[in-house]
């Protein structure tokens, strides 16, 4: 009677370790299965994220080129002959009409948006309603200084020759301005000026004039400011 209590007695036990078992391994089964759902969500939302990273880096340089594109540029004229720039209805020197013509130095604001071939450029200036195409070497990003404007040739005139003296440079040195091969700043200098040094003016413009160098015998052009006429 004892022995067949405790069989039974062992059998329950068995029995409640082979359940215990099962539960366990059903409940490793259950969190693989949990597992294997969760992950595979993960990793659509990871390669979800990263294509979307990728789509806006590439974006990026589209929307500022964009944003390039609308905004205007300004501009100033400067020919480096001291001419007006041509304004053309298209950008062809032969075909496009000639609108009008820009003095060096007027403002111009470039539009981007408006399709024009290399070399070329639209632009529109407040002076005239109507915008047109302009070579772009002609143009440049910072305003010409006063002295940075090649002065025409038919704004000089010719005069009965006179002498002035160059004036000192600054009014503190010796030292005067350059004689100039062009009536520009930026033109080949022949030499530079002493400060009271005799020169025969030849030829007048509105910033610049025409001389002799009495010390060489060479012409050249010194601006109009920098000279005290005897």
């Amino acid at each position: 009677m004892t022995n067949n209590c405790h069989r039974r007695r062992e059998g329950r036990i068995q029995e409640c370790q082979a359940d215990e078992s099962l539960t366990q391994t059903k409940e490793f089964a259950g969190k693989d299965r949990d597992e294997e759902r969760k992950y595979p969500v993960m990793k659509k939302l990871i390669a979800l994220l990263l294509a979307l990273m990728t789509v806006m880096a590439l974006m990026i340089p589209v929307f500022a080129s964009a944003e390039e594109q609308t905004e205007n540029s300004t501009m100033w004229v400067n020919c480096a002959n001291g001419k007006r720039l041509n304004v053309r209805s298209t950008p062809n020197t032969k075909t496009g009409k000639l609108l009008y013509r820009l003095e060096c130095g007027t403002r111009v604001e470039v539009v981007n948006t408006v399709d024009a071939p290399k070399g070329w450029a639209f632009v529109t200036t407040k002076n005239h309603n109507e915008g047109g195409f302009v070579m772009t070497k002609f143009l440049q990003a910072k305003k010409p200084g006063k002295y940075e404007i090649t002065e025409r040739d038919d704004n000089f005139r010719t005069v009965m020759p006179y002498y002035v003296t160059a004036k000192a440079l600054n009014g503190k040195t010796e030292n005067s301005v350059g004689l100039r091969t062009a009536p520009n700043k930026t033109a080949k200098m022949v030499r530079r000026l002493v400060a009271g040094e005799r020169l025969q003016v030849v030829a007048v413009g509105k910033t610049w004039s025409k001389v002799v160098d009495l010390s060489t015998g060479k012409t050249g052009y010194v601006a109009n400011d920098y000279m005290i006429r005897l």
